[in-house]
């Protein structure tokens, strides 16, 4: 039996990076995954490659700046498997706007998906938890949201913002076992990673690589060392893990 056995999990932003890598390994310790995402048809794909490996998964294309399509993704979750234990809010944009060279456009749009969608889908998940007796959510963070950042100003901001949420809504829902924590990352050198950094920087690669040299470790996270933390989360072995901020960093925010 897996860590996760039984239980049904939503991963927002899960049609590739790490959101794909945190279904993965949900759905291969007995989770069955909702996989969602703007691009549809690799959700899609997604979740067929679970299916086929033996896992459990359903695919959803859904946009967390659609209130709509919140609501939609928990119900669709109610609806093909009968309950909702896990939800990971994992979806993000992180633009590269230095300082106040940000739009207002931007600043929107960003909030839009990194707090606006977190807090959409809690708000629909919480009810279902609270009636099966709990839950755990799980948000994904940075350590900008305590340092801030010279160039991804709305996202910094945005993911204080979580942060505040995260806490917030931890100590609200502590009496009623929905366990709701947090994960702060690091640098994975996941495909959007390495294009974001090329196109700040002109060689993603490069960079990642140098950041990793000047790590603690000499290296950066993998997505499997996201999922490992994410899967603790949401497992039964953190049933006293409240409020969390689980840094996995390599030891950059120590």
């Amino acid at each position: 039996m897996g860590r996760v056995d039984g239980k049904v999990a939503v991963i927002t932003g899960s049609s590739g990076g790490m959101g794909e890598g945190i279904a993965r390994r949900l759905a291969a310790e007995g989770a069955a995954v909702v996989i969602s995402g703007r691009r549809g048809e690799r959700c899609r794909q997604v979740a067929a490659d679970i299916n086929n490996q033996g896992g459990r998964a359903y695919a959803l294309r859904a946009d967390v700046a659609v209130e709509a399509d919140c609501v939609a993704l928990i119900r669709s979750a109610m609806e093909r498997f009968g309950k909702l234990d896990i939800l990971v809010n994992n979806a993000a944009v992180t633009p590269m706007e230095p300082d106040l060279q940000v739009s207002t456009a931007m600043w929107d749009a960003v909030f839009d998906v990194n707090v606006r969608g977190a807090f959409l889908c809690c708000r629909e998940a919480i009810p279902v938890m609270r009636a099966a007796g709990g839950g755990s959510i799980i948000n994904i963070g940075t350590g900008m949201a305590y340092v801030g950042s010279t160039s991804r100003l709305a996202y910094s901001c945005s993911k204080g913002a979580l942060l505040t949420l995260t806490k917030t809504l931890a100590r609200t829902y502590a009496p009623e076992h929905i366990r709701v924590n947090w994960v702060m990352v690091g640098w994975v050198a996941t495909p959007g990673e390495v294009a974001l950094k090329t196109e700040t920087y002109g060689d993603g690669e490069k960079f990642l690589a140098d950041a990793a040299a000047r790590s603690p470790l000499g290296e950066l996270e993998s997505v499997d060392d996201i999922a490992a933390g994410v899967l603790y989360l949401a497992s039964d072995e953190a049933s006293h893990v409240i409020g969390c901020e689980l840094n996995i960093t390599g030891g950059r925010r120590i």
